[in-house]
């Protein structure tokens, strides 16, 4: 569900399990039903932020044309409250960021054999830690209970994403109460 403000009232935007990609209902906070006028099916990405042309935000094509547009500008009024660069996380309290394993019992340790890498996913992997080690998003630690080697997996654009293999941690975490579907 999505809430925003506009004259006359609160627009909600409500979509059901079955089919997120159309709005349900659309209505106002006096009521009011609006009328589908206008509606483009196509999804389209904006650009919000002037100093990051690159990072766009997708809006879903079932909105109405205002709808669009007010949801644009209220997103572009709320920018200060989007992370653009890893830089402007710091400052996120230890209570809110930090958490611990909850590993089951009997289950000790495992640090994995490091697996060296190839020139350029190093290149990759150092500037990804760098980047997270400038933001103080990650700091350098001695005494590892747990030690993953990363995953290097090359994205659409030939640029790499760092991954981090956990299979020796899942194998020793509980199993989840609601467990994501099967996707095939």
């Amino acid at each position: 569900m999505l809430k925003f403000p506009v004259d006359g009232g609160i627009v909600t935007i409500r979509s059901i399990i079955l089919i997120p990609a159309e709005c349900a209902t659309v209505t106002t906070s006096s009521k009011e039903i609006l009328k589908e006028v206008e509606v483009c099916h196509e999804n389209f990405k904006v650009a919000l932020h002037p100093n990051f042309p690159d990072q766009e935000v997708a809006i879903e094509g079932t909105l109405l044309a205002k709808g669009q547009t007010e949801l644009c500008s209220l997103l572009k009024e709320n920018l200060d409250i989007f992370a653009w660069q890893p830089s402007d996380m710091t400052g996120v309290p230890r209570s809110v960021a930090e958490h611990r394993l909850n590993i089951q019992k009997g289950y000790s340790p495992v640090r994995q054999k490091k697996r060296g890498q190839a020139p350029e996913r190093a290149k990759a992997i150092q500037a990804e830690v760098q980047k997270l080690v400038k933001a103080r998003i990650m700091r350098e630690v001695y005494y590892h209970d747990w030690l993953s080697n990363p995953v290097m997996v090359k994205k659409h654009d030939d640029s790499w994403r760092m991954c981090v293999d956990f299979t020796d941690l899942n194998k020793a975490y509980p199993q989840d109460c609601y467990p994501l579907p099967k996707i095939d």
